[in-house]
């Protein structure tokens, strides 16, 4: 029996790592980074495909979760390697994109040097999740070297457009990729060196909140009305909107957290002059999504907060504020503890860190809720990354870990790819399965 484990390379690991890192892989300029994956999976006797999906028409699906960064497409690029049995497909995905660097004087080295020191590797992108690829990038590579002598399809993903909306994930589904079970190489390591293994995690939605004043002279302030004073009472109602949603959590692990589901500010514009009272105020906000909401749902519980508020201050009922929602990702997800293909990781991240992971939900979200959302698919979230270290100034990664963690992906596919297909059912009430939104869907269903 062949040890793919053991064709794990950590130098190989090294060498992709490195090179992702030196590609400014900005969200909205993914293209590099996918074309440089695209070229990587030439190597491998794979069948990959490799597309552009224009903005227009991503706007156009339903399903269109918004976004931030002005793009005029998503390029995603997916490698599969066919078994010589029939059995599930297992996908390993994640994003390319990365958040900006920031101000550079707050580097220790250029940001996309991907310099080593000692077992770390630094660089924008190397924690969230440029690690988390080249793990999965191993585990492409074991299986590709070592045969097709077994059941099913192991099946990569590299998507852009994760940081500011998930259309990238959008993107492939659309294209009709499809899976029994996947795994997401996003950053769940803890300071120790163990990864946690993610099974839920909340969502999150931008709205973009524009409130009016009346412009008067500073010294005769009362004469007007300020849009920042304004504001301040929606900012109450935004805080009493998040105590809300989070008092009604129970899930064992999402109450760990001590806020599950956070309400932030993020930018605030307004006025004109110092000597102006503020006539107009712009502020973005993130507002969380709970497990047991749609986004939908969460957008409504949102509106109906600022408006109770709204109701009770006379100049905002006469001037009600404009709300507009920016981007909303997929919303929350979650796969059963219970579902093998935790089982599988978990057993699988035993056997190489002699301990067992940490089941956890975590407060952020990622792509995971697009593919349990729209796809259907069992997923969940294991990776070498931390999220501490992501999008800040000296980010770094432990080679070591990306290492181990691409060893326990090879044995958790391992042991995923030799299931009956009944064992790994879509997840709950969570998955809400779409139609293929792409006449090439045919092609890529599950079944081997």
């Amino acid at each position: 029996m062949v040890r793919r484990a053991s064709l794990v390379d950590i130098d190989r690991i090294k060498e992709n790592l490195v090179s992702l890192i030196r590609i400014p892989s900005v969200t909205g300029e993914e293209d590099a980074a996918v074309s440089h994956i695209a070229n990587w999976l030439q190597r491998f006797d794979a069948e990959i495909e490799y597309w552009n999906d224009g903005i227009a028409a991503l706007q156009r699906d339903p399903r269109y979760p918004g976004h931030e960064v002005e793009r005029a497409w998503a390029p995603v690029v997916v490698g599969v390697l066919r078994g010589d049995q029939p059995g599930p497909s297992i996908l390993l995905t994640g994003h390319v994109d990365v958040v900006p660097p920031g101000d550079y004087e707050n580097w220790h080295d250029e940001p996309f040097s991907g310099v080593a020191r000692g077992d770390r590797i630094y660089g924008c992108g190397s924690s969230d999740m440029k690690s988390g690829l080249a793990a999965a990038m191993a585990v492409f590579e074991a299986f590709a070297e070592s045969g097709r002598n077994f059941p099913g399809r192991l099946i990569f993903a590299a998507v852009p457009a994760e940081e500011d909306s998930g259309l990238g994930t959008l993107a492939a589904i659309r294209g009709g990729w499809d899976a029994h079970a996947a795994i997401i190489p996003e950053p769940t390591t803890t300071a120790g060196g163990m990864p946690e293994l993610v099974i839920a995690h909340a969502g999150a939605m931008s709205f973009k909140v524009s409130v009016r004043g009346r412009s008067a002279h500073a010294s005769m302030r009362l004469t007007g009305e300020s849009a920042l004073d304004h504001f301040l009472t929606l900012y109450k109602a935004m805080r009493e909107d998040e105590r809300r949603v989070n008092a009604k959590e129970t899930h064992p692990l999402m109450t760990l957290h001590p806020l599950p589901y956070a309400t932030n500010v993020g930018t605030i514009q307004g006025g004109l002059w110092s000597s102006s009272v503020m006539d107009s105020l712009e502020a973005q906000v993130r507002v969380g999504v709970s497990l047991d909401e749609t986004i939908e749902q969460a957008e409504e519980r949102f509106r109906s907060t600022i408006a109770e508020f709204t109701r009770q201050d006379p100049w905002l009922s006469e001037n009600p504020p404009r709300i507009e929602r920016l981007a909303s990702g997929f919303g929350s997800a979650m796969t059963r503890e219970d579902h093998p293909l935790v089982t599988a990781l978990g057993e699988a991240a035993e056997e190489e860190f002699r301990k067992s992971p940490t089941i956890a939900a975590v407060p952020y979200g990622c792509d995971m809720s697009g593919w349990v959302r729209l796809a259907g698919i069992p997923t969940v979230i294991y990776g070498p990354g931390e999220i501490g270290l992501a999008h800040a100034a000296n980010e770094s990664v432990s080679l070591e870990a990306t290492y181990r963690v691409a060893r326990t992906l090879v044995k958790a596919t391992e042991r995923l790819l030799e299931l009956p297909l009944e064992a790994l059912k879509p997840p709950d009430k969570h998955a809400r399965r779409a139609g293929p939104a792409s006449g090439r869907a045919s092609a890529r269903s599950s079944q081997s």
